[in-house]
């Protein structure tokens, strides 16, 4: 996506918090919201760090001078996450993401990704996408990444999305490259990334291929299995406190559900990871970043879990995943929510 976005939809005539909650999630304006802008001459009134942390923007984008210095403060902070405090890095690891093409020179890749295009002639490759580099770098980026001292291997798959069974495909297809990269290298990938699902109908052959990755020490980390154990949850820090806060599409969904068999229980089961209000690379340029609103994405939160297990890997290099899981669920809650604590999994 590139600057181009900003006119597919207006900026409203006062810029506030309230105004981009009303906004329907995962719309082109809720996603993009204040990117690109020129805002120097704008009504905008936000009065804290937490408060524009709420809102996406990038460093193209320009504040009012009185705000200015705050959105740079927060571009930075969101370059740190809430799961990397155990001192690991996950050195040594090797990692893949799954997703479609990114700028793999951006200064958060330099010199450590390893990109391999899974249809090498395939037209839509020359597109880059937000959503690949954003999943990147949240699992390995160098300064924001949960596991920055992870290696990198990056599976770009075209960027046509116009037919799910297409795209699936080359999912599955980028999957079976995984299997043939762990027969074929001294140092095989761990973990796998990859946040879309498949069809029903291919299902088997996903179960299959993450089998043979499992045979070998790799853990298929997607959307088929993080839904099982794990949600994505929005964190933020006001007055040196943490806090953890589901979104209104989770209240609305338990609310809905919450009578149904089994449904409680599955939900009060949960492990909750806190992967929102980040900061990652954009396309556009080798150094330009975006920050990610409140809006939890589980797909986002998926490399977040990845990059995880990744450090809980450089310390027990044995673990397995259904053993990292137990631990995951066994944290410490907050207002009843299980949140994911690596330092508890790592010791407990």
């Amino acid at each position: 996506m590139s600057k181009n976005v900003t006119s597919f939809f207006d900026l409203p005539s006062c810029i506030t918090t309230e105004y981009y909650d009303s906004v329907p999630p995962f719309t082109v304006e809720s996603n993009w919201q204040l990117c690109y802008r020129d805002l120097s001459d704008r009504d905008v009134r936000i009065e804290s760090e937490a408060e524009l942390s709420e809102l996406c923007f990038n460093t193209e984008t320009v504040f009012p001078n009185k705000l200015q210095a705050m959105a740079e403060q927060v571009i930075q902070s969101g370059k740190n996450n809430a799961l990397n405090n155990s001192g690991l890095t996950g050195k040594g690891i090797k990692v893949a993401v799954i997703d479609r093409p990114i700028n793999r020179d951006h200064v958060e890749f330099k010199n450590r990704l390893e990109y391999i295009e899974v249809f090498p002639d395939h037209p839509d490759n020359s597109f880059p996408d937000f959503h690949g580099m954003t999943c990147a770098v949240f699992l390995s980026g160098s300064s924001c990444g949960v596991a920055p001292g992870s290696e990198l291997v990056y599976f770009a798959i075209p960027n046509k999305t116009d037919d799910p069974e297409t795209y699936y495909e080359f999912q599955l297809e980028a999957l079976q490259k995984v299997v043939e990269y762990n027969r074929n290298c001294n140092s095989p990938i761990r973990v796998v990334s990859l946040s879309a699902p498949f069809s029903k109908k291919q299902k088997d052959e996903r179960n299959s291929l993450a089998d043979q990755l499992l045979e070998a020490g790799c853990v298929l980390i997607d959307a088929e299995s993080f839904g099982r154990d794990f949600q994505g949850i929005d964190c933020f820090k006001k007055r040196d406190r943490i806090f953890f806060e589901l979104n209104k599409w989770q209240v609305e969904n338990y609310e809905r559900n919450k009578e149904r068999p089994g449904f409680a229980d599955y939900f009060r089961s949960l492990c909750f990871v806190p992967s929102t209000r980040r900061t990652s690379p954009g396309n556009e340029t080798n150094s330009e970043y975006i920050h990610w609103s409140k809006a939890i994405s589980e797909s986002w939160s998926i490399p977040h879990l990845a990059g995880a297990f990744a450090l809980c890997l450089e310390a027990e290099p044995n673990l397995r995943y259904d053993e990292f899981v137990r631990r995951c669920k066994m944290c410490p809650k907050h207002d009843g929510l299980t949140i994911l604590d690596l330092k508890f999994v790592i010791h407990e």
